[in-house]
């Protein structure tokens, strides 16, 4: 399987899609005691347990599992370009192993795989699931299964604590707090929403059923990004999303981009000063041909648009920091406001 979605689940989102499209294996999988494992966490609002990664990562470190690097599952879908470059970090990092853990009002789901080398999962190789009604339930049966295996141990230098420092720099060059005037003469490109392909021969009914569903939603978000660039005045393109090497081989130097993620992080992977003493951001949003202001707490996940420039890495925030709560807002404030500042 070579296939890298979201699925739905009954009309709703599902949070961690690949285990939908994983080939499920009564064999543990390989290298658990033996490569280095990020452990990628999902929790549902209604049963968030704050201190479940530290009781996790004692219960892994006992049991031999190097978990060297902790995630939060929306981390890794935080923008295409947020998505490269966290999956560029684990490669850096050299895991070999995924631990997908989900925690819903349903029980608590751990399922390994092996970690892809051109995207996150490599379907190709079969993974190992366990579920339990609580984690304690979960990580019995997983030790059991260990123990009937002759596994070779080599993890003996693993961490006391889970390590949440996955930080994503989303610029190579300078971050500007502006807009490209070069826009006036060069096309803009708008990375799109990405269709995926549903012909694949290993899908089921099921699952072509929920990816024509999700390329639906694709192809609705897609319409809504051309009609708030409906009255841009100059040259723009709406491709599918690439790397900024990819786009600058095309010839195309400026592509707009978006990150979501809680306010702290976003500031930081975008270049922002920052300021330990604040606990909220003051975001600038246009109202009626003006600008106005709005308040975000600082933890809260937003999104915000920027413009990379190929060929070096230059990052165009905007003259003001305009994040928002929902994508739509946000590119429409990142539009409007630049074509207001283009105006002047």
């Amino acid at each position: 399987m070579i296939l890298f979605v979201f699925v739905l689940n009954q009309g709703v989102w599902a949070q961690v899609f690949e285990t939908h499209l994983m080939s499920m294996s009564g064999s543990l999988t390989e290298g658990i005691t033996s490569d280095r494992v990020c452990v990628i966490i999902d929790q549902m609002p209604e049963v968030e347990d704050q201190l479940l990664a530290q009781k996790l990562h004692l219960n892994l470190k006992a049991m031999g599992i190097d978990a060297m690097s902790y995630l939060y599952y929306d981390q890794l879908y935080g923008g295409q370009d947020v998505y490269r470059k966290t999956f560029a970090i684990l490669q850096k990092r050299q895991i070999e192993v995924l631990m997908f853990v989900e925690v819903s009002t349903q029980g608590f789901t751990l399922t390994l795989t092996r970690m892809g080398t051109i995207r996150l999962i490599d379907f190709e190789t079969k993974a190992w699931q366990v579920k339990g009604l609580t984690m304690n339930e979960a990580l019995i049966r997983l030790a059991n299964k260990m123990r009937t295996l002759d596994l070779p141990y080599s993890n003996y230098l693993i961490p006391d604590s889970p390590e949440f420092n996955t930080q994503v720099r989303l610029f190579d060059g300078t971050h500007f707090p502006r807009y490209p005037t070069q826009l006036k003469r060069f096309p803009l490109v708008v990375s799109l929403f990405s269709s995926l392909p549903t012909d694949q021969t290993f899908l089921n009914d099921e699952q072509r059923t929920y990816l024509l569903q999700y390329n639906e939603r694709v192809a609705e978000k897609n319409v809504r990004i051309k009609e708030i660039f409906s009255d841009y005045p100059y040259k723009v393109k709406f491709l599918e999303d690439q790397s900024d090497a990819e786009f600058l081989q095309d010839r195309y130097q400026y592509v707009l981009r978006y990150a979501f993620m809680p306010g702290e992080e976003l500031r930081k992977s975008l270049g922002y000063a920052m300021d330990a003493s604040q606990i909220q951001y003051i975001s600038t949003v246009p109202m009626e041909g003006n600008r106005t202001l709005k308040t975000l707490e600082k933890e809260k996940k937003v999104y915000k648009f920027y413009i990379q420039k190929t060929a070096n890495g230059d990052l165009y925030a905007g003259r003001y920091y305009d994040a928002d709560e929902t994508w739509e807002e946000a590119l429409y404030n990142f539009k409007a406001l630049m074509m207001m500042q283009f105006r002047k």
